[in-house]
């Protein structure tokens, strides 16, 4: 404490230091570590913010999610033991997580599907599937479309 008194009252021009003997009066090289410290907290500040201001530019991502015609989604096991299937955008755009999602829901055996082409709404998505010998000539199993977007599963040879 005698310090701070002397520091305070020896020279006009070392108040600035005092505060910061004020933070660590113990020893000398603490006023520096506490110097130091203060220096810290502001770049680590910009680099808080650094995320924040990123976070809106990986909002827009979902735009970067759609995929275009030609764009192979994932393959997944239609039920009954039939052959693997490639799951693909083959018009318009689609996101491909929902892609592959409609077909694992369109298969599921608890899903209500009507007539011989098997015909159900998923998602929002209208899906038929084509008949064995169809299938067969064409490699297509199943579409599903929604607006102009059209996913489909197809044979994988």
């Amino acid at each position: 404490m005698l310090l701070l008194f002397l520091s305070a009252c020896g020279e006009k021009s070392e108040p600035e230091a005092a505060p910061s003997a004020t933070l660590a009066p113990s020893s000398t090289p603490a006023p520096s570590s506490a110097l130091a410290t203060p220096t810290t907290p502001t770049p680590e500040s910009p680099k808080t913010k650094a995320p924040e201001t990123a976070a809106p530019t990986t909002r827009p991502s979902p735009s970067r999610k759609l995929a275009g015609p030609g764009t192979v989604c994932g393959e997944l096991q239609p039920p009954g033991g039939g052959p693997m299937a490639a799951v693909a955008v083959s018009a318009g755009r689609a996101d491909c997580r929902t892609a592959v999602k409609v077909f694992r829901t369109y298969y599921r055996p608890d899903t209500p599907k009507q007539g011989s082409a098997g015909v159900a709404t998923v998602g929002g998505w209208r899906c038929a599937s084509n008949s064995a010998a169809q299938a067969s000539m064409s490699g297509r199993l199943s579409s599903c479309q929604k607006a102009a977007a059209r996913i489909v599963a197809d044979v994988i040879p």
